[in-house]
């Protein structure tokens, strides 16, 4: 994304200045033999106090770049900026420092929370491997988080097996909270829950970050959940960013046609506007990262496909002020050599 902003400039479209930044970050793995290709030269920036949605289907390397962004996991090149210190290249104890400002909340709770710990000694373990532990007054502290997440003072006791899955994000939440970070990466943090429970986690999300003053990078598939939070959204597709912009630019003037079909499959909530809406589906399936092809990635799926599109891979450029798009033909700018698959009626399941 030539000419992005770097940490502490501020961010188009954002309400702050830049927190965080990802600058050319590749990620390739050899495997039996063949290389995946994860993730190819993402650019992204993070604005102070924003929420940056990041959606995309299974296997386009969300999750790689969320652990990418907390240092669990190595680029293969590219520079990950947070506060102006590139964590892809920090030692032990510099990193260590930057780990307890910038957290990361897993989809499945279950698994990240130790069953040996009741949820009053998983939550105070930050606090004791940072050496922040005060007794007494760190308990005092866990008990006041675990409110403010919804948890009673009975819960404490409690292992994570004895509690719903909703119960468990909600202490796993409380976790990384009790560090006091700037910043969570929040991977599918709702995509294991019952819906009514999603909606629940999204209000407290929403409600901490006000309260503590918090940046969120929140990954998920789920478009309808993104867009409901997120003051801009990044659309990615095997490995790249496809799309950059606002909740409004890409909600309401989506310019990448991959943007375009996942929106219309979204489902409709007002039954009086069901039907009214074609749903664009796509043929084929995505590439193999291990084999990407030349030229655009989305070109294999896409009805407006032309030679050119097969063969030169589109840039991430400035369209209509601060959104970004990589696509030779976006939005209106070409005729479609050929229609896309078009149901009519299928976006208000």
């Amino acid at each position: 994304m030539s000419g992005a902003p770097h940490v502490g400039d501020p961010v188009p479209g954002a309400a702050g200045e830049a927190l965080l930044a990802t600058r050319g970050v590749t990620k390739h793995y050899r495997r039996h033999g063949l290389e995946v290709r994860a993730l190819d030269g993402v650019d992204l920036t993070v604005g102070r106090g924003e929420i940056l949605g990041l959606v995309g289907e299974s296997g386009c390397g969300k999750s790689t770049l969320a652990r990418i962004l907390v240092r669990q996991i190595e680029p293969s090149a590219g520079q990950v900026l947070f506060g102006g210190a590139d964590i892809a290249h920090l030692g032990r104890r510099e990193l260590r420092a930057i780990r307890s400002r910038l957290q990361i909340v897993f989809q499945d709770p279950l698994s990240s929370l130790d069953p040996r710990l009741s949820v009053l000694q998983a939550v105070l373990e930050p606090l004791r491997i940072h050496r922040r532990y005060e007794k007494g007054a760190s308990e005092d502290l866990v008990l006041a988080l675990l409110a403010e997440c919804g948890l009673d003072a009975a819960m404490a006791g409690r292992y994570p097996h004895q509690l719903s899955g909703g119960q468990r994000q909600r202490v796993a939440i409380a976790r990384v909270l009790v560090l006091h970070p700037e910043m969570l990466v929040l991977d599918e943090p709702v995509s294991a829950l019952d819906v009514s429970v999603q909606a629940q986690i999204l209000e407290l999300l929403v409600g901490l970050k006000q309260t503590h003053g918090l940046s969120y990078v929140f990954i998920t598939h789920n478009l309808a959940v993104v867009r409901q939070v997120s003051d801009r959204i990044a659309v990615m597709y095997l490995g790249r960013i496809a799309e950059l912009g606002t909740r409004t630019e890409l909600t309401e003037r989506a310019l990448h046609p991959y943007t375009q079909a996942l929106l219309s499959s979204v489902p409709i909530e007002a039954p009086a506007e069901r039907g009214a809406r074609q749903r664009i589906i796509l043929s084929g399936d995505p590439p193999s990262p291990t084999s990407v092809p030349v030229g655009c990635r989305f070109a294999g799926r896409c009805w407006k496909a032309t030679d050119l599109c097969r063969e030169s891979e589109p840039e991430l450029r400035t369209r209509n002020g601060s959104q970004l798009v990589a696509c030779h033909y976006p939005g209106l700018d070409a005729p479609a050599p050929s229609a896309p698959v078009l149901s009519s009626g299928a976006g208000g399941r």
